[in-house]
């Protein structure tokens, strides 16, 4: 048994369904559950620190992957990997752990997200919203601050869902998180982008 610890909240957010896609679609033989720790911040609190370390004991393999971030955002992928080194020595644990996007840039989930989406079949969507980020990033209030929030990537690739020409039945699935990232008429699992995740996948999945 492979168990994956993941920033996602619960199994119904988009994170944990691309996850489950691509894992399905590249290890369709491995046995896995995945375990929602409700953010960065709880990866090493004491519950998830006893089910990693009660998961070692029996001999399942416990894998952790987390968003880099930005340094904007106080983090990007060096801080990041210094912070869960450090605290894999503070509480005594260890595990192999994949940071978004790539293992080495700065980014987040939605980052892996953004690049399997299927530009080449939808580039009229991701032009007009393209432009559209541009122009109301553009305008500013009177102290020269912009006057608008420009989406971040996942309103973007909520978004580019909500605007599919979908079935009652498909819509109702993205409520729950589902962004029929199996589909391949939205999404490319097999996007050159994805390779260092099913590389690390590759490599660590028992």
């Amino acid at each position: 048994m492979n168990k994956i610890f993941i920033e996602a909240e619960d199994k119904t957010t988009p994170e944990y369904n691309f996850l489950k896609a691509f894992v399905v679609s590249h290890f369709p033989t491995k046995e896995i559950d995945f375990i929602c720790v409700g953010g960065i911040g709880n990866l090493f609190n004491e519950t998830n620190i006893n089910q990693m370390s009660e998961a070692q004991t029996v001999g399942d393999q416990v894998l952790v992957l987390i968003d880099a971030d930005t340094v904007a955002k106080g983090y990007g992928f060096v801080k990041r990997k210094a912070d869960i080194d450090n605290n894999m020595r503070t509480f005594k644990i260890s595990f192999p752990y994949f940071i978004y996007p790539n293992n080495q840039d700065d980014g987040e989930v939605e980052t892996l997200m953004e690049s399997s989406a299927r530009r080449d079949l939808h580039p009229v969507f991701f032009d007009c919203f393209e432009d559209y980020e541009k122009c109301i990033s553009g305008v500013k209030d009177k102290q020269g601050q912009p006057l608008y929030n420009t989406p971040n990537l996942k309103g973007k690739l909520h978004t580019y869902m909500n605007a599919q020409k979908l079935s009652s039945r498909s819509r109702r699935r993205l409520g729950a998180g589902d962004w029929l990232f199996s589909d391949t008429n939205y999404w490319d699992l097999d996007a050159v982008a994805l390779q260092p995740l099913k590389d690390f996948f590759t490599t660590n999945l028992k």
